[in-house]
């Protein structure tokens, strides 16, 4: 069974806006913790012992947070990617410390860990070079990945086209051989996406290299800034981590499933969830109405403002919508 990961924790996410103004793409978090850690959480779960760590210059809290928050039984081996050339040469990188089969992820991707576990058992089972996992194809989702055909077992094309819309889309969390690193040698693009690992897996396709996927059930990609209230929306679902860490006044109305960090200040007769998430340092004023959102550090909710479907950050708002009132079923 694989036991050994390479963590992708590269790149500043220059089109997440104002969100990765002040931290990295990595470090953005999910219920509590940075999406980096949530997603080597669910790899721990399914039985990832050993952690390699692809940073780049701006990501030094990543590895502070790894460092000195998370699990003390692991200690991760880091890696710098001084310039930003793409993920295939920042697994390069890594590869002087891989001496056996892997897990490919970076902190884009964010799934279950019953499908880490599947893909790990698809991985032992094929006895082949790699496991991809992949999602249907739906809309626009082509655009932002590499996409896959098969002949039902076997990966036979990897592509960024659309295949006249069949095909799946991969997204990066592969099992993977020792076979892949030597198909990266002048195989990399430096494309600002999944993409970049397109050449490579050609290039092992090419040279015979025995390659197959496994579907995921969900899969939330951190692209976009309203991707990251689609990643806490999907956690607070799971139940696992909705937890009230602050004190509130008895006069606040909380409609689960809601994360409220420590340190969070909340005004008399404010109402909260579903679906909300409040990062330690926000505020939300008195009579405020708040659901199916995130409120970052530092940011603040008005006294008596309405929120739906919004990421309030300090220099920002972001948002799919702004209803004029509340549904009637809300509360």
């Amino acid at each position: 069974m694989i036991d050994l990961a390479v963590i992708l924790a590269v790149g500043r996410g220059t089109r997440l806006g104002p969100l990765t103004k002040d931290r990295p793409r990595a470090m953005l978090p999910v219920l509590g913790k940075p999406v980096a850690v949530r997603i080597m959480d669910r790899l721990k779960e399914a039985g990832i012992s050993r952690f390699i760590v692809v940073t780049g210059e701006h990501e030094g809290a990543v590895v502070a947070y790894l460092n000195t928050s998370w699990t003390p039984d692991v200690k991760p081996t880091f890696v710098l990617q001084i310039e930003p050339r793409g993920i295939a040469h920042a697994l390069s990188l890594a590869a002087p410390h891989i001496n056996a089969p892997f897990v490919l992820a970076s902190t884009d991707h964010l799934t279950s860990t019953a499908h880490v576990q599947q893909l790990l058992k698809r991985f032992e089972e094929f006895k082949g070079d790699m496991v991809l996992s992949v999602t249907p194809i739906s809309g626009g989702e082509a655009e932002r990945g590499a996409v896959v055909r098969s002949d039902g077992t076997r990966v036979t094309t990897i592509t960024q086209e659309t295949l006249g819309g069949r095909g799946h889309m991969a997204f990066l969390l592969h099992a993977c051989s020792p076979r892949l690193l030597k198909a990266l040698n002048g195989k990399t693009s430096a494309a600002p996406d999944d993409r970049d690992l397109i050449h490579p897996i050609k290039a092992l396709l090419e040279a015979n290299g025995k390659i197959t996927y496994v579907n995921a059930e969900w899969h939330v990609g951190l692209v976009h800034e309203l991707d990251l209230l689609a990643m806490n929306k999907r956690l607070l679902r799971e139940g696992r981590d909705a937890h009230i860490l602050s004190e509130i006044p008895g006069s606040v109305h909380i409609i689960p499933p809601v994360r409220i960090d420590p340190q969070v200040s909340i005004g008399l007769n404010a109402k909260i969830g579903p679906n909300v998430y409040l990062e330690s340092g926000a505020s939300v004023g008195e009579e405020a109405v708040v659901w199916d959102s995130v409120v970052l550090r530092d940011a603040a909710v008005l006294a008596g403002e309405v929120l739906h479907n919004q990421i309030v950050a300090r220099r920002a708002r972001l948002s799919e919508e702004m209803p004029p009132e509340l549904p009637s079923d809300a509360y």
